[in-house]
């Protein structure tokens, strides 16, 4: 966990923002070889909190960046049955959601990083 110190309350649904994370951390420990490394990365902005989760698995490969987030996709990877390729997509919802938009940084065999914002909650 990477995480600045005073990092402040964000708005959002939180039963649904936890959802999204525990989607991508069963993604993260799926694809993460043993050994490997994930990584929970939160920075207070001026004025939203970005939320990065990174592994160092396999990587998804530049064309197939934009489907990951598509119902029912799932990539080549050699784990073939894990799962019915909802996962992302209900990430990319909840994002929607949220009036936020999820990114994805990834180059094969360098692991793979989601990131997101959430606006901070002004009192």
């Amino acid at each position: 966990l990477e995480m600045n110190e005073g990092i402040p309350l964000v708005f959002g649904d939180i039963s649904l923002v936890e959802r999204a994370i525990q989607n991508l951390m069963d993604n993260a420990l799926k694809f993460t070889p043993i050994g490997g490394e994930v990584v929970v990365k939160i920075l207070a902005g001026k004025d939203d909190v970005e939320i990065t989760i990174k592994d160092n698995g396999p990587g998804i490969k530049q064309e197939n960046q934009a489907l990951i987030f598509e119902r029912y996709r799932q990539m080549k990877t050699g784990q073939q049955g894990v799962g019915v390729g909802l996962g992302l997509a209900i990430v990319k919802k909840i994002m929607e959601l949220h009036n936020a938009s999820i990114r994805v940084f990834s180059r094969p065999n360098e692991g793979t990083a989601f990131t997101f914002h959430l606006p901070v909650y002004n009192v």
